[in-house]
């Protein structure tokens, strides 16, 4: 059996036992579409290992679709109800019964503080010692001071604002990525943001995050294959009403120098 399709029957059997040992989800595991990927892959598996292999990437498949019923038994047993039915329940109240569920779960934290006797003592000294507003400000002078103009590049030394601006350099590393790509739909994420250091690995990675952030471009993770795929839009797009969520990918220093000696 080719080395590819024994990682990929590998990799289902640990996806289905991470959802029964560890808790995952097992509504993110994309059932029919493994499915179909054992129905392929099931006339080209000759040895006895190779079967065994199979049949236990199936159990392990309909043991995730018996966490899944258990899933919802639980949820339903409990009255679950989805976030956007209580969002659009929340949407339809008047303004006047929103007020009265506030009213009723309001319940503010009350802070009582006291003045001791050596605070009201120092209190009355301080008032005592203070001397009159006419006599204030007779030996405060006031110096005129012209405005002035300073340099963008000792702004930048100061660290009040940067050599480039955020916009500029978010376009140019647009127009980058869309070149990269080509005619092609995507370019494989850690490829573009491979540096010749790992200093500028890390920074091409946070620009790429603000890529994905500001609608420049998406993010397209294949769990099953260990892939991130960077998709580039033909024009920024702002997000709204677009349910977001964060993707955390770590960069160390070891990850960075196994790639580059991968591609060198």
């Amino acid at each position: 059996m080719p080395r590819e399709h024994q990682e990929l029957l590998q990799r289902i059997v640990e996806l289905c036992d991470a959802v029964r040992k560890s808790g995952l989800d097992p509504f993110d595991v994309e059932v029919r579409e493994f499915f179909d990927r054992l129905r392929e892959l099931l006339p080209k598996l000759k040895t006895n290992e190779e079967l065994y292999l199979d049949v236990q990437a199936v159990l392990g498949l309909a043991d995730v679709i018996f966490q899944q019923g258990e899933w919802i038994k639980h949820k339903s047993s409990l009255l679950y109800l989805d976030p956007l039915l209580i969002t659009l329940k929340l949407y339809a109240l008047p303004a006047r019964d929103l007020a009265e569920v506030l009213v009723r779960s309001w319940h503010p934290i009350i802070d009582l503080e006291s003045l001791s006797l050596p605070a009201i003592r120092e209190g009355l000294d301080y008032w005592r010692n203070l001397p009159a507003l006419d006599e204030r400000f007779k030996e405060l002078g006031v110096t005129e001071v012209m405005t002035g103009e300073i340099a963008r590049r000792e702004l930048a030394k100061m660290g009040i604002l940067s050599d480039e601006d955020l916009t500029a350099l978010l376009d140019r590393t647009w127009r980058e990525l869309k070149e990269a790509v080509g005619e092609k739909e995507f370019i494989s994420y850690w490829k573009f943001i491979q540096g010749k250091s790992f200093e500028e690995t890390v920074f091409r990675a946070w620009l790429v995050s603000f890529l994905v952030s500001y609608g420049y471009a998406t993010l397209d993770i294949n769990p099953l294959e260990e892939e991130i795929n960077l998709k580039p839009l033909p024009k920024p797009q702002v997000l709204e009403n677009v349910a977001t969520f964060s993707v955390p990918i770590a960069i160390s220093r070891e990850e960075w120098l196994k790639r580059r000696r991968k591609h060198a």
